[in-house]
């Protein structure tokens, strides 16, 4: 059972005709048993014995995405949030970026303890695993990324427990 890493995505084609492509594509994912929304930049031509690495090496992820919402919001953008195995699908962003694509994205993978953005082709990365207070996760990682995942609020809630925890095993000390 992998990590899952959740992205929100923005892709802007540079004609409607791109855009119309991309909507059709999308239409046929209940009557195609092979179809992936990641195959449409980057089509599955590869051993399906050896899928694994092959789509590693060339999505960046194993699985295709997990699709949770998909809106079009005019004629040429769509934005979606899906969740992916592991990490961001970094090598699908490329290769739309490549075919012209305006691609604006964001990634959190909250087991691992990284989050980043990828717009345009320039991939911001940020480890915050190490951080153990929120103030430090807001020292160390973008202010749009921390409040578009809550990361920082996540980390103090965490410590909060903890700190309740603490004192409420503490008094329980006291009577046994």
């Amino acid at each position: 059972m992998p990590n899952w890493c959740n992205n929100s995505l923005t892709l802007t084609a540079a004609s409607k005709e791109e855009a119309n492509e991309l909507h059709k594509h999308f239409e046929n994912e209940d009557t195609d048993d092979n179809w992936t929304f990641f195959g449409f930049f980057v089509p599955e031509e590869w051993d399906r014995d050896d899928w694994y690495w092959s789509r590693v090496e060339a999505w960046g992820t194993k699985w295709d995405a997990s699709i949770i919402d998909a809106n079009w919001v005019s004629d040429t953008d769509v934005c979606l949030t899906f969740d992916t195995a592991w990490g961001p699908p970094i090598g699908v962003y490329e290769a739309a970026v490549e075919q012209g694509w305006g691609v604006h994205a964001t990634y959190y993978e909250p087991g691992m303890g990284f989050v980043g953005s990828f717009i345009d082709g320039d991939d911001e990365y940020y480890e915050y695993h190490t951080c153990e207070t929120a103030e430090e996760i807001r020292d160390h990682i973008p202010n749009d990324l921390d409040e578009e995942y809550g990361i920082s609020d996540w980390m103090q809630q965490m410590i909060d427990e903890e700190e309740e925890e603490n004192r409420m095993d503490g008094g329980r000390e006291h009577f046994g």
